[in-house]
């Protein structure tokens, strides 16, 4: 599966990070038929048929492995797009260049 990562930086306790992203999951299982499971305080992982993703809250930054399927290889670049701006947006910061 062809991959890519993402970093997005913040300010926020990782509490508030995981209370944010958890309040984001319900729209991902229903948006994209995802199943987003958390593994203790700071990993979450969103898996479907197509993509998986890897999400650790870090103190300043939420990274993110995310593998996608050849179906979706062409569009790998509105994903990580989308994602970046998605999150940025979550946890009130500003988009890094990549």
């Amino acid at each position: 599966m062809p991959k890519f990562q993402v970093d997005i930086p913040h300010s926020l306790p990782p509490d508030d990070v995981k209370a944010r992203l958890t309040g984001a999951t319900a729209k991902i299982e229903s948006a994209y038929g995802a199943t987003c499971t958390w593994t203790g305080d700071r990993q979450l992982t969103v898996a479907r048929k197509g993509f998986d993703a890897l999400v650790n809250i870090e103190d300043g930054r939420v990274h993110v492995d995310m593998n996608l399927g050849f179906l979706l290889v062409p569009l790998a670049g509105a994903i990580k797009t989308g994602l970046t701006k998605e999150l940025s947006s979550l946890l009130g910061s500003q988009p890094v260049a990549t």
